[in-house]
């Protein structure tokens, strides 16, 4: 399976209206639609950037709903669970407490989203979210790292809800060029401690595994999946070919993603 992350309101919300078409057209597996925030700690240069250009030009939690019901309005009816029919929030804790989470658990239903990524909500405090969202029947999905304990692995195990994202590397998000003086292991041990991980994650419990962070092509995100995880997600990389190489670049991308991936 693969996930495509991009930042809403880059380069501008009618970009990204548009960007959400295309996934839902070619049938992508999961959407992770990436709410701008000040100070985006896991994220590397490139969704920086893009966060910032977002918020200057005025993106926030209000006008993200507007956009993907404005995109679901001119997509096809699907009965799947794929495209915008698995779309998910991607952000910081900040705007959403300022937002409120009744008002994010009632507009996510509205509009149909399928839940929320919050990768900075702290594990201890994530009990009461977690079955806040699932009362209304919305996902909250946590983060697990190749550096979590056996004891958090298993709390994450329980309360991550459907599935569990799985932060493949230390660092930020980007190309390996970008966080290479962060990363703390050589590939080979990074790549072997990711397969325990997934492991312990799937011994655990039944909830299929993302992984993401890193992965920019299909022979990575082929890579992951053959290391375990069922979903791969590639973020930076597709932000920025919607930026640099517009609409159609971003579609062609798509296609040579999807391409070796569906032949496999």
């Amino acid at each position: 399976m693969l996930g495509i992350y991009i930042t809403a309101g880059y380069p501008d919300l009618k970009t990204t209206i548009k960007a959400l078409e295309i996934l839902d057209e070619l049938d992508v597996d999961l959407i992770e639609l990436g709410v701008p925030f000040s100070d985006p700690m896991a994220d590397g240069p490139v969704i920086q950037q893009a966060s910032h250009r977002a918020l200057l030009n005025g993106t926030n939690l209000d006008e993200i709903f507007k956009a993907v019901h404005q995109a679901k309005t001119t997509s096809k009816a699907r009965s799947d669970k794929k495209g915008l029919n698995n779309l998910i929030l991607f952000s910081y804790f900040n705007p959403l407490f300022i937002y409120g989470f009744d008002k994010l658990i009632e507009n996510c239903t509205k509009n149909q989203i399928a839940g929320v990524l919050i990768p900075d909500l702290p594990l201890e405090e994530a009990e009461y979210l977690c079955e806040k969202f699932k009362s209304a029947n919305l996902d909250l999905i946590l983060l697990a790292s190749i550096t979590s304990t056996q004891e958090r692995l298993e709390k994450i195990s329980k309360l991550s809800n459907p599935w569990i994202y799985l932060v493949s590397r230390t660092g930020v998000t980007g190309s390996n060029a970008d966080i290479k003086n962060l990363q703390l292991n050589q590939d080979t041990e990074n790549d072997s401690r990711v397969n325990e991980i997934i492991k312990k994650l799937k011994f655990l419990s039944n909830k299929p595994i993302a992984l993401g962070f890193g992965i920019d092509s299909a022979s990575k995100a082929q890579s992951a999946l053959d290391n375990g995880a069922d979903i791969a997600i590639i973020g930076s990389k597709a932000v920025k070919v919607l930026a640099d190489e517009g609409l159609e670049g971003f579609e062609n991308f798509l296609k040579h993603l999807r391409e070796p991936l569906n032949a496999l």
